[in-house]
């Protein structure tokens, strides 16, 4: 495979070799224990929703559990920033692993998957508990699979890079 001289352009800019490089607390590590936040953060409240609508704590009122959402959203804001710094930091090990892709396509759904659970368990206020837990269970499951999906590909993203850097390709290392 073809590996864009793209990806090193990007590994050689200011930015991508200051989040790589920089002993500043604010630099990779930063970014990851935020990224690992804003991760708790958006699965954290999905998990809370799908185990309650999937019968766990059913002593809890599910309604109120609609206030969540906006801390998904919130999570879900603060992952998309750093990992974008991330996949800045590493182009092309993200970008030449197709677990990376595997990982973006689960994130895809499992985010379509929150906001129909948002509109089609919450959006009517009128629902009783019964018919909330009914109409979301299906999703309730599939979100719990897609996000643990999502949480073990891109885990083993760390473990499964061909290339670390495009320089690693230039030495012939694999």
């Amino acid at each position: 495979m073809a590996v864009p001289e793209f990806f090193g352009a990007i590994e050689r800019s200011g930015l991508s070799t200051w989040i790589r490089e920089s002993p500043s607390l604010f630099a990779f590590y930063f970014i990851l224990l935020l990224h690992t936040v804003g991760l708790s953060l958006v699965v954290g409240a999905n998990m809370v929703v799908d185990l309650r609508i999937l019968g766990v704590a059913s002593a809890l009122p599910l309604k109120p559990l609609k206030q969540l959402f906006g801390i998904m959203w919130v999570g879900l804001g603060i992952n998309g920033a750093t990992g974008v710094l991330l996949l800045i930091a590493y182009p092309t090990k993200s970008l030449t692993n197709p677990l990376f892709y595997l990982k973006l396509l689960l994130i895809a759904f499992a985010v379509v998957t929150m906001q129909r659970i948002d509109a089609r368990v919450f959006g009517d206020a009128r629902l009783s508990e019964a018919s909330m837990v009914a109409r979301g269970k299906m999703m309730a499951m599939w979100s719990l699979a897609l996000w643990i999906g999502a949480i073990a590909a891109g885990r083993l993203l760390a473990e499964t890079f061909k290339y670390l850097t495009y320089a690693d390709i230039l030495k012939g290392k694999a």
